[in-house]
């Protein structure tokens, strides 16, 4: 085996975008859309005997001021065939040698290699795969484990995520959706529709985002972040916005009511005239919702929009924001929906969510989230976390206290000044 640097960009994408490990964040196209925060960035990778590209890995390197130094992160670490020990224990040793050689004070790698097998709800499937050598052999490597923690305490990235698996007939991955026809009548009903949009349709992903910003307290990205990450991965974006007519869904409801009260005037059964009478009811509520919130206007409206980045099969929901509308128009439902079947239609094998809190308990506060993607009927995965190579001790010290206390300020401040 050979390590190699500054592998030719195709060379590079081609291995990555095919494999099945790769990530949006491991194909060249990152170091452009992380510039300047990272300063640069390099293509490394491994060779068998016979020249063959068998790994890669995408090295960002960082300024510090405190200490005045870099660092340098590989971000949801390499691609390669993580059963090969042989080849694990070599790219790292490499990777770990590399980054000392271009002056960091550390190495980070958070690789998305899973640790256990989960089912379906999270909870750990007995007798299921368990790759924790992968997290041992790291630390025969030199490096320290960052622990098997939290989904959002502080990861760089989330360690948990649910991936639906679309190597399946499309009426399959339909029916193992939760209340998928349900849901699919209720928007049809109130004129929900998605659309593919363009690079100009992107203010209305911002203006879902400043709305949930101002809720959660968060700093939200502007529009110039997201016209990078379209320019920077423009042949794999796909696009898309949902939106609604809220006088023609009015119309919509006032039509089914009508035709609803006419069924009850021919009905004798009691027992049957009741769940008619209560969805009538509803309705008519949701209509006088609709009246009473200044909605009813003869125009289209968008409710969110949906930003994904495809690479071969592999699908990555990058960001989702939609605005806070009556329940019944589901937005982010259609969103996910279509975007399922458009790339279903293009190839897709995998459709990954990008991220839960990991936490079975109910009470956690990004339960909801979790649970409305759980109920897509993807596969629940946990990666393995963060593994630190430190070569300066004192340097790694200070940073890693200083940058624990900045970005706890930076949280506070932030969560402050965005809801007001």
């Amino acid at each position: 085996m050979k390590f190699i640097e500054n592998v030719e960009r195709d060379r590079f994408n081609a291995f990555a975008i095919n494999h099945a490990l790769n990530h949006y964040s491991k194909t060249s196209y990152f170091i452009d859309f992380k510039k300047p925060e990272f300063y640069d960035g390099d293509l490394l990778g491994v060779e068998d005997d016979e020249g063959n590209l068998i790994a890669t890995a995408l090295m960002l390197h960082k300024k510090t001021k405190f200490p005045f130094s870099q660092f340098s992160y590989i971000q949801y670490g390499f691609n390669l065939d993580y059963e090969n020990k042989e080849l694990l224990e070599f790219f790292m040793n490499e990777l770990k040698e590399y980054a000392k050689r271009k002056g960091s004070f550390f190495l980070r790698i958070d690789p998305n290699i899973t640790r256990l097998e989960h089912e379906k709800d999270g909870k750990i499937k007995e007798n299921g795969f368990n790759h924790e050598y992968v997290t041992a052999l790291f630390q025969k490597c030199g490096y320290t484990h960052l622990g098997y923690n939290y989904g959002y305490s502080g990861n760089w990235m989330s360690r948990y995520t649910y991936r639906l698996d679309l190597d399946q007939p499309l009426n399959k991955v339909l029916k193992g959706i939760k209340r998928c026809s349900q849901y699919n009548n209720k928007n049809e009903q109130r004129d929900v529709h998605v659309h593919k949009a363009t690079i100009d349709e992107l203010p209305v992903l911002c203006e879902g985002q400043e709305e949930l910003a101002k809720k959660l307290g968060f700093e939200p990205y502007g529009l110039a972040y997201f016209q990078k990450l379209w320019k920077c991965y423009a042949p794999y974006v796909h696009y898309y916005v949902v939106s609604t007519n809220f006088h023609t869904a009015k119309c919509n409801l006032e039509a089914i009511v009508e035709q609803d009260e006419n069924k009850l005037k021919t009905m004798k059964d009691e027992n049957k005239k009741a769940p008619i009478i209560k969805s009538i009811d509803a309705m008519k509520k949701e209509i006088q919702e609709i009246v009473d919130q200044g909605l009813d206007v003869d125009q289209q409206v968008a409710l969110g929009a949906k930003f994904i980045i495809m690479q071969g099969v592999n699908v990555w929901n990058v960001n989702m924001y939609t605005k806070k509308t009556l329940m019944n128009f589901r937005a982010a439902f259609a969103l996910h929906r279509y975007a399922i079947e458009d790339l279903y239609n293009q190839g897709a094998k995998t459709y990954d969510f990008e991220g839960i809190s990991g936490s079975l308990d109910p009470k956690d506060e990004y339960y909801g989230q979790q649970d409305f993607k759980k109920s897509f009927g993807g596969d629940f995965l946990e990666f393995l976390g963060e593994f630190d190579a430190v070569f300066d001790q004192k340097k790694y010290d200070l940073w890693f206290k200083t940058d624990h206390m900045y970005r706890r300020v930076r949280r506070k401040l932030r969560y402050i000044f965005n809801k007001k």
